[in-house]
């Protein structure tokens, strides 16, 4: 049996200035519960926004996304969730989520509020001639 490379390691690095996580290697559902841990460990410590450095990884579930897409959603105004250096396919998972990365890299909710588009997200329907 051969060893996971390094790359397919979950890393996950609390990081103090500025205050969040750096996220490296393959985040999947095996990771889960430590980057719940880890990103509560953020949200209790960091007094404003939380930082999370998504530079360094390979992968990342859907799954992870929602639970970080979560956070972001909990915390109170004025704090922010701020997500540097994401990769193009956390990018367009977080698209599907309907999640983006707005303006000075914060995580934004769909335009109602909700992580997925809903009814009010609908284009009308086309009037019947």
């Amino acid at each position: 049996m051969t060893s996971p490379s390094s790359d397919s390691v979950a890393r996950i690095t609390l990081m103090v200035h500025p205050c969040g996580l750096r996220l490296g290697g393959e985040i999947d559902r095996a990771a889960h519960p430590r980057l719940a841990r880890a990103l509560a460990w953020a949200v209790a410590v960091c007094g404003g926004d939380v930082r999370l450095d998504l530079g360094g990884l390979h992968f990342i579930d859907a799954g992870a996304l929602r639970l970080i897409g979560q956070v972001a959603a909990g915390l109170p105004a004025p704090r922010r969730l701020i997500v540097d250096a994401v990769p193009p396919l956390a990018r367009r998972l977080l698209g599907v989520l309907g999640w983006k990365v707005g303006q000075g890299n914060r995580l934004c909710p769909a335009r109602n509020g909700h992580a997925r588009p809903g009814p009010k997200d609908a284009a009308p329907p086309e009037p019947i001639p």
